[in-house]
């Protein structure tokens, strides 16, 4: 089976309410392994033989990405994306057992770990065929599919079934369309946190914010439930609140918008300070030009006059590509950062491209939590390291496996963990995360912008307080 190849490390994948990596392509040829037992005949009516225990098809590359979430899911969550039967005749026996023998053997040959930490790989064979070969739909073939790759349990690994495998290379740029109020969310204790409220959507119109949160939907808590899109035309009355900036308290109201078709497109958010101190979130790495929006935005940041320190929010941030990543880290490293290893051996993480703004000097103070994961957790551990970072927070996710792409037969695709991590001095985040310098464990999504807890210290880290100004 020859497959193409695309880096990335991100921790789950959720749907945009917009609603876990470098990306780089090699084209590899990937060696059939003999499966442990062989498949079992079947005949259609056509009398073509069944399919042998090597694999004699070969899948038809193509190297779509998967997309981010704006609204990211709890550390172990799983994409759920319904499928729909598409307009094509249904997997004939052969072409199902074809494709989970494709998916098994991939994984067995590429696993980043070759005892697949703990797991018997091939009694999966044993138990998942007989079950494969029972499937009465396509969806349950698909959705034993996924099952069979989840027993990996890496919290990485994943197949995605067709209409999935679209779904996230819609999403893969960054735009998406809702029949929505146009926000962007991430979840909160109390409901959800805008993110990022898409210019000229109904929400902007009823001047909702940035971290404003929606713990109501129609009086019912979004706890219990909920959904902000919804056909267009219809009204929605969300209960939102408002931090009162840096007094204590908060304010609560109710407004009514009108759902309508919004397009948008998540981007990182900037702003410059008292005391020409810079502050820049970067939501996600899983955008396939975010190093670029972020170049923009820095750039932005020092046009007017150089910056004397720089607060990186990695909050919430579940990982995306290795370019991104590159292209991130080039503002303030170069050189040798690390190393990625499988089971083939050892390659250097190193940062060539030196990016205007240069911020090598400037003191840097980067927020992590317990969502920051993958390349998220790599880019603030190697800025710990090799920048002289401040961070500040609790320990990250600790799941930094880089995964690869395999496009598979009838639009499938399959992600495997194929890469662990480690720092020049040997530190590896798999299980561990990054250790923050200042412990600080609050719930930040409580607050705004200028009374954030985490926010406040790394102001006073970098030696401004608010009421300096």
């Amino acid at each position: 089976m020859r497959v193409v190849q695309i880096w990335l490390c991100i921790l789950c994948v959720a749907p945009f309410w917009l609603s876990g990596c470098g990306s780089s392509f090699a084209a590899v040829a990937v060696s059939d392994a003999a499966a442990p037992d062989p498949l079992p005949t079947h005949r259609p009516s056509t009398q073509h033989p069944a399919p042998s225990p090597t694999p004699t098809r070969t899948p038809t590359p193509t190297a779509p990405r998967p997309l981010p979430s704006p609204t990211p899911r709890p550390p172990h969550a799983q994409p759920t994306v319904a499928y729909h039967e598409p307009d094509q005749p249904p997997l004939t026996l052969n072409e199902r057992h074809t494709l989970f023998r494709d998916v098994w053997q991939t994984i067995n040959q590429h696993y980043i770990y070759a005892d697949f930490d703990g797991l018997d790989w091939p009694a999966i064979w044993s138990e998942y065929l007989p079950r494969i070969t029972a499937a009465r739909s396509d969806q349950e073939f698909y959705d034993l599919m996924g099952a069979m790759v989840q027993r990996l349990d890496d919290q990485h690994s994943r197949f995605l079934p067709p209409d999935a495998a679209v779904a996230e290379t819609i999403l893969r740029s960054g735009h998406a369309e809702q029949v929505g109020i146009g926000v962007i969310t991430r979840p909160a204790s109390d409901g959800v946190m805008i993110q990022q409220v898409i210019e000229g959507s109904p929400a902007q119109q009823a001047g909702l914010q940035r971290r404003d949160r929606i713990v109501a939907i129609d009086g019912i808590p979004m706890i219990a439930g909920g959904e902000i899109n919804g056909q267009a035309g219809t009204p929605v009355r969300l209960t939102v609140v408002r931090s009162k900036g840096t007094a204590q308290g908060i304010e609560q109201r109710e407004v009514v918008l009108i759902r309508q078709p919004v397009q948008g497109r998540i981007t990182p958010y900037a702003q410059r300070l008292p005391h020409d101190v810079g502050y820049l979130s970067i939501p996600t790495l899983w955008i396939n030009d975010m190093h670029e929006q972020v170049n923009g935005v820095l750039n932005d940041l020092v046009v007017e006059r150089p910056l004397r320190g720089l607060v990186l929010d990695l909050r919430g941030n579940p990982g995306g590509w290795r370019d991104v990543l590159h292209g991130v880290l080039g503002h303030f490293v170069q050189g040798n950062a690390g190393f990625f290893f499988d089971r083939n051996g050892i390659r250097a993480m190193t940062i060539r491209d030196l990016r205007r703004p240069d911020l090598r000097d400037v003191p840097l103070v980067v927020l992590v939590d317990r969502e920051t994961a993958s390349y998220a957790e790599v880019l603030a551990a190697i800025l710990q390291a090799e920048a002289n970072a401040y961070v500040i927070g609790v320990p990250t996710a600790g799941n930094t496996e880089t995964i690869y792409a395999y496009e598979l037969q009838h639009g499938t695709r399959l992600w495997v963990a194929q890469e662990g991590f480690r720092l020049r001095n040997g530190t590896e985040l798999e299980g561990v995360g990054v250790q923050p310098d200042e412990m600080l464990d609050v719930d930040w999504t409580l607050y705004g912008d200028m009374n954030d807890p985490q926010m406040l210290a790394a102001l006073r880290h970098l030696g401004v307080t608010l009421d300096d100004d």
